[in-house]
């Protein structure tokens, strides 16, 4: 996909199933061990295909010649009692390498804001870690407010005695219960724009 030495033609359109293994795939080589230690464990393919099965209008993809080359998955979580009581809940975004100046994660966000205030969302919230700083630019540009730190805390368990929950006759249901989800940027979404397009603060 892509190259520097020709523009391809970008398509923001909803995923669709058959976008689901590409999704997950770029999420593997994006939200990796090294850079984002606690994500690794908590991007999978129910990730994908979770937020697809329940929010597919709100699932992503920029796609460059034929091909998946970023995506943005998210919710809508409603709140009786609160002032906005439905908030937008951009929960993944990322951008394959080599379309760092593309603008796709820009473009993403865009098309996911419409589609928000198109539902009668008021306020959208997104996190990531402190310490991942293109990201926090990247929501700044945007317009995002930070509202406090988040600090992860972490316990690894080991069992006991060498025993398992099967070897004592307990079967694990079929449910399925993951940590809250942390930062869903990966760091060169926010990177410079391609000579010939000039940067303002009404473009982002």
């Amino acid at each position: 996909m892509g190259s520097r030495g020709k523009r391809s033609d970008v398509t923001i359109r909803q995923m669709e199933i058959d976008d689901l293994c590409e999704v997950y795939r770029l999420g593997e080589r994006l939200f990796t061990s090294e850079e984002y230690p606690i994500l690794y464990r908590t991007w999978d393919p129910f990730e994908v295909t979770g937020l697809f099965t329940s929010d597919p209008e709100f699932c992503l993809v920029a796609e460059v010649d034929d091909g998946v080359a970023g995506f943005v998955l998210a919710t809508t979580v409603e709140k009786e009692g609160t002032a906005w009581k439905r908030y937008g809940y951009l929960e993944w975004i990322g951008v394959a390498d080599g379309f760092q100046h593309a603008r796709l994660g820009l473009r993403l966000y865009r098309r996911l804001e419409e589609l928000f205030r198109e539902e009668g969302v008021r306020m959208i919230i997104a996190d990531t870690v402190v310490e991942n700083e293109r990201a926090i630019g990247f929501f700044n540009r945007l317009g995002f407010t930070a509202t406090g730190k988040h600090i992860w805390l972490t316990k690894t368990l080991r069992r006991e005695d060498g025993r398992d929950d099967l070897s004592e006759g307990k079967v694990r249901s079929g449910g399925r219960r993951t940590l809250r989800r942390e930062p869903r940027v990966t760091p060169d979404i926010s990177a410079t724009i391609p000579p010939g397009e000039e940067k303002t603060d009404a473009e982002l």
